[in-house]
């Protein structure tokens, strides 16, 4: 009989704990999905709002394109040589190794990178705006100038089909908007 009632205390104390428990545990496993949900929001406002500022920079001139590289020997002569006279009238351009003269949030440029660029392979980079829609083209160069250092340039002929097809979507102008 003793046995019988160790037992039954030992089931009622477990219910009783895994009761109290189970509420602090549906609180903390809540509150995870709120701070979740905030910070998903915060993302999509802030490429939001760097999208915006950027249309409302660069818009009126017909620049849709945002390109980023630094001053490296494995891609800098090849930017300047072969995208900036293809891209360059329809592109802001920014360099990562000037970023120390970068303003935090008031260049539309720095505002637009640092929203879409992530952590890693994002130099150099091209981000295609267009002018109306929600949907930002991203399109990262980093492993395609590495193979193309070591002969192979697939990935970098690849890459910049893809920046074309981008370019030539509908809605996208060649030229400044009419004022």
């Amino acid at each position: 009989m003793v046995v019988w009632l160790k037992r039954v205390t030992a089931i009622l104390a477990a219910i009783v704990a895994v009761s109290l428990l189970w509420r602090s545990l549906l609180i903390a496993v809540s509150a995870v999905a709120v701070l979740f949900a905030c910070v998903g929001l915060w993302i999509l406002w802030s490429r939001w709002r760097a999208t915006q500022r950027f249309r409302s920079v660069y818009g009126a001139q017909g620049k849709i394109v945002l390109l980023v590289y630094w001053n490296s020997p494995n891609w800098q002569r090849y930017v300047e040589k072969k995208w900036l006279p293809k891209w360059g009238h329809r592109a802001a351009v920014l360099n990562w190794s000037e970023r120390s003269k970068w303003q935090r949030s008031s260049r539309a440029e720095a505002l637009l990178f640092r929203a879409f660029a992530g952590a890693r392979q994002f130099n150099p980079l091209v981000i295609v705006v267009p002018p109306t829609g929600r949907r930002v083209h991203v399109v990262r160069f980093w492993r395609a100038f590495r193979d193309y250092k070591h002969g192979k340039d697939h990935l970098l002929r690849s890459a910049e089909a893809e920046v074309g097809r981008y370019l030539e979507l509908p809605n996208v102008p060649d030229r400044p908007l009419p004022n």
